[in-house]
């Protein structure tokens, strides 16, 4: 009897019924007969249920009255019922070893501790924990247990930066909830909304789980959903609504009985009132108590976002510069690195500055390379964007600048994580790069200028709307000023409509090219007469630079990018030949280029790319900027996406892109940059449409000399200048 009733109400819990829950709990006290067990199983049910209708102080000393009567699996039930009252008041308990036999219980706590480890940064023993609950979900059930954990999977892929996959099980397993966990469902789904800059559908999605949430009587979590909703409001720049809904949210943590969470309400309001422009000395007072709150509370990451803003609204009071600690989040210590660096510049202190500056760029890029998010990495070059301005001010020489711009650009495009050959290297990078496969190697800019030796190097960097140039040419660094970006960027737009133009009705794109030139004489020119190497940025990838220079070139995402696809091993396979639907002519294009090759083959299975040395597909490409590893090719079996491409064990050494406009992006070079990024040493590509009619006898062009022996670069240079032509670009190692 009593379990019937304790399993009921802790259904009626998760329905939402909490009414019915409490009223089933009072007949299972009254069937307790004054047993201190049975009262103390009845009660440790009752904490949740307490905790869920935000009365924690009470649901805890409840807690500590039942725990002397319980033993084995029933004390294992209170301890993480108490770990969820606790985490409401906010402190997350340690891990723990299961201490029940009940597999659902088993995995409960699995759960649990895969969110504690989570909210600690260490993923891949979190990932570990979810994996043990899983597994006993999918052999014991119930389907509410197995939908926690697929809950819990998407929120610590959105804690690791893998939007795209958060964003995705959160969506699939939605219509399945109810009650409670419809309502944190929502809260850890708007997270990962938040995180990936999505802050309107955040908010949009708060707002609905906190009248939600009200009405069920589920307390505890309508509030949590009120300051989560003023984050967004916040981060959506509506700084009045925001201080009202942290407003809102403070008085009902107060009235719950929740002190960590009624302080970092505070300081959302606090950030609110700074954001709105109120420099007061109240509010320089707030501040400072708030985070000293947030500080005993041992709420890190709270504490530490309070004195960044503080820092920005009051740059002259030293006692705010943000000190970011181990303990705070690898974002949030980039985040103080940024404002502390900005600060430092606007005091006059260069020296500080520079340093917070590299400090800064240097956890961005640790930081996007612990993981494999392309959708993080994207997320932390947007965040670094202000740097580049400051980089170009606190630069003392050329040099110190090609080596903070190459550390940016590692934000976006890290060295990947395998085993480089030996050959061009330095002796430091050398040792550097020799140990386990997963090892990123480290790459000095003495190591780039010994690398470019005979090459030149033209890296462009960004400062607001002003396009500088960096020019490398026999270990000399020197820069260039190019004029405006956002010019620059409109000329790459007119060249690229210019030469489709001329593909159809023969009209000349002279008056566009010679714009261009003009532009970038200035860099070029310290670069007459030598093969290039061109990091170019922002939708400047988009631009055909063949329009730009005569020279042979290669286009990468850095210079280290292309340094270390030159010293990965080429692969000694095959010849590819795929095709996708949709396109007239490429039986006749596969054809001509088979006949080059003595061990081409022409196939319909993608999975006959590995290990390739030169694959050519002549198919439509999709790039997805929301989720670039989902980008793909349209082959004949179906899309073969970038996820794809990363199970390729080698990956193709040189890849050609025959159809559409395939090589465009936009900072991470669309396709080419996915196909790099996995491994392919060197790609193919055209940033402007090929039509298909014409394809086959350009390809064939370029693959006669590709098969007599020419690096990609030097078949390409080989090419006539026509309009299609002219699109057609080498990415990566280029050889």
């Amino acid at each position: 009897m009593i379990d019937t009733l304790l399993a009921g109400a802790l259904d009626a819990k998760e329905t939402g019924d909490l009414t019915e829950g409490h009223r089933l709990l009072g007949t299972a006290l009254r069937h307790c007969a004054g047993d201190p067990a049975l009262t103390a199983r009845v009660q440790a049910v009752m904490v949740a249920l307490l905790t869920a209708s935000g009365r924690t102080a009470e649901a805890l000393v409840l807690a500590d009255r039942a725990e002397p009567h319980l033993a084995g699996a029933d004390l294992e039930r209170l301890s993480l019922h108490r770990s969820y009252a606790r985490a409401s008041q906010g402190k997350v308990d340690r891990p723990a070893r299961p201490g029940s036999d009940d597999p659902v219980w088993r995995a409960a706590r699995f759960m649990a501790n895969g969110i504690s480890l989570a909210q600690a940064g260490r993923f891949q023993a979190a990932e570990s924990a979810l994996g043990a609950a899983a597994s006993l979900a999918a052999r014991t059930g119930p389907r509410r247990l197995e939908l926690m954990v697929r809950h819990n999977e998407a929120h610590l892929a959105g804690l690791r930066g893998q939007f795209s996959r958060a964003l995705g099980i959160f969506a699939e397993i939605a219509p399945e909830f109810t009650g409670e966990r419809r309502a944190q469902h929502r809260l850890d789904h708007a997270s990962a909304l938040l995180a990936a800059g999505l802050c309107g559908d955040a908010r949009e999605l708060l707002a609905e789980t906190v009248g939600a949430a009200a009405r069920a009587g589920f307390a505890a979590d309508a509030a949590t959903a009120l300051l989560a909703r003023a984050e967004a409001e916040l981060a959506c720049g509506d700084a009045a609504l925001a201080a009202e809904s942290a407003r809102e949210a403070e008085l009902a943590f107060a009235a719950q009985s929740r002190p960590g969470w009624e302080a970092q309400a505070r300081s959302v309001l606090l950030r609110a009132q700074a954001a709105r422009g109120e420099r007061s000395a109240s509010l320089l007072v707030s501040v400072r108590t708030t985070a000293a709150r947030l500080e005993a509370f041992g709420w890190t990451d709270p504490a530490l976002r309070t004195r960044v803003e503080a820092a920005l609204a009051f740059p002259a009071e030293p006692d705010l510069l943000p000190r970011p600690v181990t303990a705070a989040s690898a974002a949030l210590r980039l985040r103080a690195y940024r404002t502390t660096a900005h600060v430092h510049w606007a005091r006059g202190e260069e020296t500080q500055a520079r340093k917070a500056l590299r400090d800064a760029l240097r956890t961005a890029a640790s930081l996007g390379a612990s993981g494999d998010s392309v959708e993080l990495r994207g997320v932390l070059g947007g965040a670094c964007a202000d740097l580049s301005p400051l980089a170009v001010r606190l630069a003392r020489t050329d040099r110190e600048l090609l080596e903070l711009e190459e550390l940016r650009r590692s934000i976006l495009f890290p060295a990947p994580a395998r085993r480089p050959p030996t050959g061009r290297l330095s002796g430091r990078a050398r040792a550097l790069s020799t140990g386990a496969a997963t090892t990123r190697p480290t790459v000095t800019t003495s190591d780039l200028l010994a690398g470019l030796h005979g090459i030149g190097l033209l890296e462009l960097v960004r400062a607001g709307d002003h396009l500088l140039a960096l020019a490398v040419r026999d270990g000399r660094v020197r820069r260039a000023a190019l004029g405006s970006y956002d010019a620059a960027v409109r000329e790459t737009r007119l060249i690229c409509a210019a030469l489709t133009r001329a593909m159809t009705d023969g009209s000349s794109p002279a008056t566009p090219i010679a714009s261009l030139r003009t532009r970038f004489a200035p860099a070029l020119t310290l670069l007459d007469g030598l093969e290039l190497v061109i990091a170019p940025t922002g939708s400047l990838y988009g631009l055909p630079w063949t329009t730009v220079t005569e020279a042979p070139f290669t286009v990468v995402p850095s210079a280290t990018a292309w340094l270390l696809a030159q010293e990965r091993r080429a692969e000694p396979g095959p010849v590819v030949l795929l095709s996708g639907p949709g396109l007239r002519h490429t039986d006749s294009e596969l054809a001509s280029i088979a006949a080059l090759y003595p061990d081409a083959r022409i196939h319909t299975d993608a999975g006959a790319l590995a290990g390739a040395r030169l694959a050519h597909i002549a198919a439509h490409g999709v790039h997805l900027h929301d989720d670039p590893m989902g980008s793909h090719l349209d082959l004949c079996s179906g899309p073969l996406t970038g996820h794809d491409l990363n199970t390729l064990e080698p990956p193709p050494s040189v890849m050609v892109l025959s159809a559409c406009d395939t090589g465009q992006g936009n900072d991470l070079p669309g396709l080419p940059g996915i196909l790099l990024s996995v491994g392919v040493r060197t790609v193919i590509a055209s940033v402007t449409p090929l039509p298909d009619a014409a394809a086959p006898a350009l390809m064939a062009d370029l693959h006669r000399h590709l098969s007599d022996g020419a690096t990609p670069t030097a078949a390409l240079a080989a090419l006539p200048r026509t309009p299609g032509r002219l699109g057609l670009q080498s990415y990566g190692a280029g050889t």
